[in-house]
């Protein structure tokens, strides 16, 4: 296996990590988060961004996405396909026609 295979892997397993990570949390807040943002992101100017809070990750997550830091591309690609998940289960053709060109996610404090 190559390295761009290796890497190709690590990222499809932390974003799956990730995912799982968001579900698992409390009173469903990244669900509620996505449903509330579902109708927002399209109409509202400056458009919303989806907001992870680094407190709600776990430890490992958080040392993989610390270990790729000076990767910003990869990271945005871990966070936007694990959150892009976690809006398919809302309402998945809304999603795709009118949220995912103009989804944004960020990790905060």
């Amino acid at each position: 296996m190559t390295n761009v295979e290796q890497l190709a892997f690590s990222i499809e397993g932390i974003t799956e990590a990730l995912y799982l990570n968001l579900m698992k949390i409390e009173d469903n807040y990244y669900q509620n988060l996505a449903w509330e943002l579902l109708r927002k992101i399209p109409i509202h100017k400056p458009t919303p961004v989806y907001e992870i809070k680094i407190s709600h990750l776990y430890d490992d997550i958080k040392s993989e996405l610390d270990s790729r830091w000076n990767y910003k591309d990869a990271i945005d690609q871990i966070l936007k396909e694990a959150v892009t998940k976690v809006f398919l289960n809302t309402n998945p053709d809304y999603f795709l026609l009118a949220v995912k060109p103009l989804l944004g996610v960020r990790l905060v404090p």
